[in-house]
């Protein structure tokens, strides 16, 4: 059976739904049966489907011990890598495939099914490598391929495989399954017929690719599958391959030894508003992955940044940033107004995000008050800079100062002394006592001397993960949850617009502005820094205000 054809019409009838970038792929390779410099041969991808079926067993809960039944778009991939051929030589066209899929489908057991195939169809004496960016991440699929071939009786015959601390071999053939990572310390000398190098997203550079490369250069028909899910790492091994990938999908670059097979989204707002695109990323949903997982982390990514970012990038394949855009406009966007006098005579915590020069220099104070956290933030900027950062910034800094937001200070830097003032003017004139104020060490020591003589208790919160990530996480929810009231100020409103967030590998959050348009975040520092002090003071702030 032609697969390629199979999977092709099940597209078709609109029974499997599959992206854009897929879909051109397809259609070239339809096209190219009836292409005079190829021919296509079902053979040796079917023998090699025939062996992963008769063969291998999952060795995962909840199909540990079941046969090994590649799903259609695997034998389809399979065949068409190893089934067009160049009609003038009968060699192999393809030498390389890239495998771009969401996580949870199956893709580690499909990698560990090519290689024992390849370990036990191919002429002796080759080697089959399993790679990967780290020793770890090379253990997890070589030890997949072992615990396939223990599962069986046939391929763990000690006359037909044997396994030591280094790796599988056959005594019949002297084929070897190896491990090898960016982390090996010897990347020569090997005699690769197949390499499959699984998880290629955390790769900076292609050393572990271009060994396998280098070691193929005898053969006369190599292949290198590259199966992998999307990542964050800018720039890197993936970043490449893919940008290669999509210049020829797009046309611009024609090579007829690669095949690109990219399960991907064609927008990030049809996985919120079309369910049925899902399968788009995920081609075993349903049958391995399942559909209430996927309902369970969108539902989890509303409120979660973390969880969205690793959701986007893992489970769709749509390639998000160390950091990534905190809060969308609708969710922090909140135009509730109030008069200071609501907050006349009442207990305060505050935040400052101090710069010298190219920032803005923020305040903030936070009055718990009715189940609401009342915000009253406050700028400054040297005057000499305001026209320098309205050209750099595009933003009315002149009108914003004229209406009251902005205190000017004379100079080219920002005078920390008027930070204070503006604290006494709430005291004395609003009676609103700041009882704690949370402010990062960094260039602040003249400034924190001054406050304490004024009378106003500091606390350090240095800008760190470890100390800003449940306090911004918490003012997170409150945004959504419309609990912050910042009476409409249009600059911490821009602040927070401005702001992303680098996450971490346990899912900690931090504010940066690494990948904003706009740099200026101070005012989301300093609300997040006094989050921070609240989080720090809550019980004694709630017995004051009792």
């Amino acid at each position: 059976m032609n697969y390629l054809k199979e999977y092709y019409k099940e597209i078709q009838k609109g029974n499997i739904i599959i992206g854009n970038e897929l879909r051109v792929v397809l259609d070239r390779l339809i096209a190219d049966l009836d292409n005079p410099r190829y021919t296509y041969d079902e053979k040796p991808g079917q023998i090699r489907i025939d062996f992963i079926e008769t063969f291998c067993k999952h060795t995962k809960s909840p199909f540990n011990g079941q046969p090994f039944i590649l799903e259609l778009w695997e034998k389809a991939m399979l065949q068409t890598a190893y089934g067009f051929k160049f009609k003038d030589t009968d060699l192999r066209r393809f030498n390389e495939v890239i495998l771009l899929i969401a996580r949870k489908n199956g893709k580690t057991t499909f990698v560990a099914g090519i290689d024992l195939a390849e370990f036990f169809l191919s002429k002796g004496g080759v080697d089959i490598v399993c790679a990967s960016n780290t020793n770890d991440q090379a253990s997890i699929l070589f030890e997949e391929i072992n615990n396939m071939r223990e599962q069986s009786k046939a391929l763990s015959k000690a006359n037909r495989s044997k396994k030591n601390i280094f790796y599988i071999y056959s005594p019949r053939n002297k084929n070897k399954i190896k491990k090898l990572s960016g982390q090996s310390r010897n990347l020569d000398g090997y005699n690769i017929e197949v390499g499959c190098i699984d998880e290629v997203h955390q790769m900076t550079d292609s050393k572990v690719y271009d060994a396998i490369k280098q070691s193929q250069s005898t053969k006369e028909e190599p292949l290198i599958f590259i199966i992998t899910t999307e990542g964050n790492v800018v720039g890197g091994f993936l970043d490449k391959k893919l940008e290669y990938c999509r210049k020829m999908i797009k046309g611009e670059i024609t090579d007829e030894r690669v095949l690109p097979w990219l399960y991907t989204q064609d927008s990030e707002n049809e996985i919120y508003s079309d369910k049925s695109s899902w399968q788009k990323s995920n081609p075993s949903l349903g049958k391995v992955k399942t559909v209430h997982y996927l309902e369970d982390i969108m539902n989890k990514a509303k409120n979660d940044l973390s969880t969205r970012l690793t959701m986007l990038c893992k489970d769709f394949n749509i390639k998000q940033l160390e950091s990534g855009t905190w809060l969308t406009f609708d969710e922090l966007n909140n135009e509730t107004k109030f008069d200071i006098e609501e907050i006349r005579d009442t207990y305060a915590v505050a935040g400052v995000d101090l710069s010298a020069t190219t920032d803005l220099t923020a305040a903030v104070i936070v009055v718990v008050k009715n189940g609401k956290k009342y915000v009253l933030p406050h700028f400054f900027m040297p005057s000499e800079v305001l026209q320098k950062r309205i050209e750099e910034d595009s933003v009315p800094y002149d009108i914003w100062a004229r209406k009251g937001f902005i205190t000017l200070t004379e100079g080219s830097k920002n005078d920390f002394s008027k930070v204070t003032e503006w604290f006494l003017h709430l005291v004395r004139d609003y009676e609103i006592r700041p009882l704690w104020v949370g402010y990062d060490p960094w260039n602040s020591q003249y400034w924190v001397d001054e406050m304490e003589e004024a009378g106003f208790t500091l606390e350090k919160i240095r800008q760190g993960v470890y100390t800003l990530s449940e306090p911004m996480k918490q003012l997170e929810a409150d945004i959504k949850n419309k609990d912050v009231i910042y009476d409409n100020n249009p600059v911490l409103k821009w602040c927070l617009a401005n702001t992303q967030a680098k996450v971490d590998i346990n899912g900690n959050i931090q504010p940066s502005k690494i990948n904003s348009r706009f740099k200026r975040i101070d005012g989301a520092v300093a609300l997040i820094i006094a989050y921070a002090v609240l989080n720090r003071y809550i019980k004694e702030y709630e017995n004051m205000q009792s």
